[in-house]
């Protein structure tokens, strides 16, 4: 019995679950014809830790793809305009990240990522994705402001995978949910991976995940800071995706959420957390903002 058959034996059985490996993009049947094609690129990092404030990207990749506009499709992935490349930081890796992502102090003695080589794949881009922007975008901004004129959108919290019938957004479960693997926690590696995932149709809505992605990122968004709150009102404000910005000694603490509808925000704050009507901060939000860490400047 040769490996399709046994492959066709086991997708026969209730009993098993078939993984296929993420093919390369020249299997992807990718149709290159379509009208208002648009570029895209997929970014993602490899760190030294999780901290924004004081960790590093040690590894970039850049993989730039091309789409219809309003379609969804993805028509071409330009791998030979890809980057990849690795960065010495400032400080040893430590060992608890090495164990993540398999990049050592050896691996990237020495070595840098010229700001004109991230510039010249990032610059042509109408688009820049990532499936956690809110980590990947704030520490390339760092190193490289290219990052800083460019709309985001992110394939982790731009597409509602649980609306989807999908239990979790991270990328090795929704891969085996597709019935796919790939070899993980290396920058380029994620990159095809998650751009793979976005030509697949969607459990629930048939969509294709680069079509629900530009649905939702297209749509007017708001900041809406819920300040002065009680203390034990921390687990319903979580409950409701509410994040924590401690201020940074530069603005008042808050809770905070991105919303198309403020105004909904504004009447739950007021029925639930402040059972009054209050002052509730609302701040318009462009995709050039959103995901940054310079969410809250002027």
């Amino acid at each position: 019995m040769d490996l399709s058959d046994a492959a066709r034996l086991i997708e026969q059985s209730p009993d098993f679950h078939l993984l296929r490996r993420v093919p390369a993009v020249a299997k992807w049947n990718l149709d290159p014809t379509g009208s208002d094609i648009r570029r895209a690129v997929f970014v993602d990092t490899e760190t030294t830790g999780l901290d924004h404030d004081t960790d590093e990207v040690i590894e970039l990749a850049l993989l730039p793809f091309e789409y219809e506009r309003e379609t969804g499709r993805i028509v071409r992935v330009d791998e030979t305009g890809a980057l990849s490349a690795l960065r010495q930081p400032s400080f040893p890796i430590p060992e608890e990240s090495a164990r993540v992502h398999g990049i050592t102090d050896a691996d990237v003695a020495g070595k840098t990522i010229e700001a004109e080589a991230v510039r010249a794949v990032i610059e042509p881009a109408q688009l820049i994705i990532a499936h956690n922007a809110a980590f990947d975008r704030p520490m390339v901004e760092k190193l490289w402001p290219i990052f800083e004129q460019k709309h985001w959108a992110c394939s982790f919290i731009d597409i509602d995978w649980k609306a989807e019938g999908l239990g979790s957004a991270k990328l090795d479960y929704l891969l085996m949910k597709a019935g796919w693997f790939h070899d993980g926690h290396r920058a380029l590696s994620d990159a095809l991976a998650t751009v793979f995932l976005l030509t697949q149709p969607l459990p629930g809505t048939g969509r294709s995940g680069l079509k629900a992605l530009l649905d939702c990122a297209r749509r007017p968004l708001w900041a809406v800071r819920a300040e002065d709150t009680a203390f034990e009102q921390r687990a319903a404000l979580k409950a409701r995706n509410y994040r924590w910005d401690d201020g940074e000694g530069k603005r008042r603490k808050a809770w905070w959420i991105l919303t198309d509808d403020p105004q909904g925000e504004i009447d739950w704050l007021e029925a639930e957390i402040y059972q009054a009507p209050t002052e509730i901060p609302v701040i318009k939000m462009p995709a050039t903002m959103r995901y940054s860490a310079r969410l809250w400047s002027d």
